[in-house]
C-alpha cells in the first residue's frame, strides 16, 4: 500500500488488515500466520484480500480455483463474488474450467494459440458454439444426461515460435477448407454480441461451408 502513496499508522494498517480478511472470510490472527500454516483455500483468499486492498474496480482472476477440491472452489468462487458486489467491480476470470465458466461470467472469450476464437455472451455460447473448436470444447463435457465415452480434441495446438499460415485451428478442424491454409479469418461479428474467427461465415452470420477460455463478469451496476 505504501508503494501506492497509501501511508496508515501501525493501529489503522492493523485494523484494515483486519478489516480485508474479515471481508474473504478469515480470521484476523491469519495475517499473523506463515504461508505453511495455511491451506489452499486460505492461501487463495489471502490473495484476494491483498488484490482489493485498494478497491479495484476490476479484478483479474487467473485460476482462482487451480489445485482445489470442488467444495473449496465454490467457497472460494463465493467469497471472491461476494467481494465483487461489495466493491462494485468487474471480474475477468481466466482458466480451463468450462462448468465454472457457465456459472459464472457474463461474457466469454474462447483462445487458442493466443488468439479469439469466439466471444460471446455465455448463454448463447453454451446454447449454441458457432467455432468448431467451441463446440469440441463444450461437446467434451461430461454430462448426466447420458452415458458416453469421453471425446478429447484430436491433435495438438501449434508451437507459437512457429506459427502455421492460414488458420491456427485447422490441422484439428473437422470442417477445414482449402482458405483456411492461406488466410488466418479475422475475428468479426457476426451476430448482435457475437464475434468468431472462422472461414464457415460469411459477413450475414451464415454458414458457408458444412455444418475451454477467457470469462468476463461485470459489476452488478453495468
Amino acid at each position: 500500500m505504501i508503494d501506492h502513496g497509501v501511508r496508515l499508522s501501525k493501529r489503522a494498517f492493523d485494523d484494515r488488515v483486519s478489516e480485508l480478511l474479515d471481508s474473504v472470510g478469515l480470521r484476523r490472527d491469519v495475517g499473523n500466520m506463515f504461508p505453511h500454516e495455511l491451506s489452499g483455500g486460505m492461501k487463495q483468499r489471502v490473495c484476494m484480500a491483498i488484490a482489493i486492498s485498494l478497491r479495484p474496480k476490476l479484478i483479474i482472476a487467473d485460476e482462482p480455483t487451480s489445485a482445489l477440491d470442488v467444495v473449496v472452489q465454490r467457497q472460494v468462487m463465493d467469497t471472491l463474488l461476494r467481494v465483487q458486489e461489495d466493491l462494485g467491480a468487474s471480474i475477468i476470470l481466466i482458466g480451463h474450467d468450462m462448468g465454472l465458466m457457465a456459472q459464472v461470467v457474463d461474457r466469454i472469450g474462447i483462445l487458442y494459440a493466443g488468439n479469439f476464437a469466439e466471444v460471446s455472451r455465455v448463454r448463447d455460447l453454451f446454447g449454441e458454439p458457432l467455432h468448431p473448436y467451441s463446440q469440441l470444447l463444450i461437446a467434451s463435457l461430461p454430462t448426466l444426461d447420458e452415458k458416453e465415452a469421453f471425446q478429447g480434441i484430436p491433435g495438438l495446438p501449434p508451437s507459437l515460435l512457429n506459427r502455421p499460415k492460414g488458420c491456427t485451428f485447422r490441422s484439428r478442424c473437422p470442417y477445414a477448407m482449402d482458405v483456411c491454409a492461406t488466410i488466418e479469418p479475422p475475428l468479426r461479428e457476426i451476430r448482435p454480441r457475437r464475434e468468431v474467427s472462422c472461414h464457415l461465415y460469411d459477413g450475414a452470420g451464415m454458414r458457408t461451408g458444412t455444418d475451454l477460455k477467457l470469462g468476463v463478469r461485470h459489476a452488478a451496476t453495468a
